[in-house]
C-alpha cells in the first residue's frame, strides 16, 4: 500500500550541475516534496559546496519549498544570506554550535523560517531532546555528513523511533527527516521507523533519468 504521507526531498549535491535546472524542474514535477541544499564549508565537513547565489537562482524556477542544510560551522553567520536567498527551511547541525543552540533557533524563527536540528550518526536524541519543543524539524543522520553514495546505518533509525515516541508523549509537531542513503531497497524500512521526510541523492539524480528515478522511490512507499 502507497504511503501518501511520506515525503521525497532530492539532494542536488548528487545533481548534474551542468543540468541543473533540468533536473530540480524534473524532480518537482514528478512528486519532489521540497529540493534540499547541502551547505558544506570545507571545515564541518571536508567538501565546499554552494551559496546563497543558488538558492535564490533555484527558488526562481521551482515552486517547491526549498531546504538549506547547513554543514558547516558557525552556521549563525550563514542565516541570514540564506534567509535573504530565499531558503523555506534553514537546518543547521548540533555539534557545529556549541553553547548557542538556542539563540540559533531563536534567530532563526525570528526570520519567519522554518528551523530544523540535524544530528550526526554518534549524536544521541538523548543530547537534544531539550530542543525539541522549538524545532519544526529534526534531521537524523543515516551517513557521515559532507560525502554522497554512502550506505544507510540502519541503527540510526533507532533514533526516528524515539522520536516519535516523544513526539506523541508530549504532543509536539516537528516533523522528523532522515538524510542519508536512502533508495527503494530500504525506504520501506525508513518509512516503518517512522519518519515523515527522507533526503534523497543519488538514488534521484543519478544512472537513470530523474523522472524514472523518482517514480522508482514513489511506487517503493
Amino acid at each position: 500500500m502507497k504511503n501518501k504521507s511520506f515525503k521525497i526531498a532530492p539532494s542536488i549535491l548528487a545533481a548534474d550541475l551542468l543540468n541543473l535546472e533540468k533536473e530540480v524542474i524534473q524532480a518537482q514535477k514528478f512528486g519532489a516534496y521540497r529540493i534540499s541544499v547541502d551547505v558544506m564549508d570545507g571545515n564541518f565537513v571536508p567538501d565546499i559546496t554552494f551559496g546563497p547565489n543558488l538558492v535564490s537562482q533555484l527558488k526562481k524556477i521551482l515552486d517547491i519549498d526549498i531546504e538549506v542544510h547547513l554543514m558547516v560551522n558557525n552556521p549563525e553567520s550563514k542565516i541570514n544570506s540564506f534567509n535573504q536567498a530565499g531558503a523555506d527551511v534553514l537546518t543547521f547541525h548540533y555539534e557545529s554550535v556549541n553553547d548557542s543552540i538556542e539563540k540559533t533557533i531563536t534567530e532563526i524563527k525570528n526570520l519567519n523560517c522554518r528551523v530544523g536540528l540535524a544530528i550526526n550518526p554518534d549524536t544521541e536524541v538523548d543530547e537534544i531532546q531539550k530542543y525539541l519543543p522549538d524545532l519544526d524539524e529534526v534531521t537524523v543522520m543515516t551517513v557521515v555528513p559532507g560525502k554522497g553514495g554512502q550506505k544507510l546505518i540502519q541503527s540510526c533509525l533507532l533514533k526516528v523511533e524515539k522520536l516519535v515516541e516523544i513526539r506523541t508523549k508530549l504532543n509536539l509537531n516537528y516533523l522528523i527527516q532522515i538524510d542519508g542513503g536512502v533508495k527503494k531497497e530500504n525506504i520501506q524500512s525508513v518509512i516503518k521507523s517512522g519518519a515523515d521526510i527522507a533526503v534523497a541523492g543519488t538514488s534521484v539524480f543519478n544512472n537513470e533519468s530523474v523522472e524514472y528515478n523518482m517514480k522508482s522511490l514513489l511506487n517503493s512507499l
